[in-house]
């Protein structure tokens, strides 16, 4: 191989050599002529007025001009309420059937818990079977996905919830930040 790479750089030298003239090459009979021969500059002499926008000031003087943040006033100040007595169609009651009374001391006020929602940190996560590297790799997630946290043990590892496609798993808690 290497000895063809340095055939075809002998024949491509060899072509050269003789397309540009060989050994009857002389410079400067068959050259072109690059630069062109300089022209002399003539200076204008023709002085026009420059032109140039400039604001009117004479109407009013820039002292006039408002700040920038100018107190607006109330259009109405100290305006008075005035009530208006309106004619009221007679009561009309609907007949409704009766409902047996609650006692509100037995009912208990139940209030559903807040969900705690985080946003996936890293670029790609793997979303596992269980609390650590050794268990398998159930689904991924990306940056900025939601997921609900489901429980937090403490052992650096959240059990969640993918906000979007409902799939449940294992990611390390650092991997995770709070949804603000």
């Amino acid at each position: 191989m290497n000895k063809y790479i340095l055939v075809a750089f002998a024949v491509m030298a060899m072509t050269f050599y003789e397309l540009s003239g060989g050994s009857e090459f002389e410079p400067g009979e068959t050259s072109l002529v690059i630069f062109a021969e300089p022209k002399p500059m003539v200076e204008k002499t023709d002085e026009r007025p420059a032109i140039v926008a400039r604001a009117d000031t004479s109407i009013r003087p820039l002292t006039d001009i408002a700040p920038a943040r100018a107190v607006i006033e109330p259009a109405v100040s100290n305006a008075s309420v005035v009530v208006t007595p309106v004619a009221l169609e007679p009561e009309t009651f609907a007949v409704t059937p009766e409902q047996p009374e609650l006692d509100i001391q037995d009912v208990a006020v139940q209030q559903e818990p807040s969900m705690d929602l985080r946003f996936v940190d890293g670029d790609r996560v793997n979303l596992r079977a269980g609390p650590g590297t050794d268990f398998a790799v159930v689904g991924k997630l990306v940056r900025n996905d939601m997921v609900e946290v489901l429980s937090d043990d403490g052992n650096g590892w959240l059990h969640l919830r993918n906000a979007a496609t409902g799939d449940e798993g294992y990611v390390a808690d650092w991997l995770v930040t709070a949804a603000n």
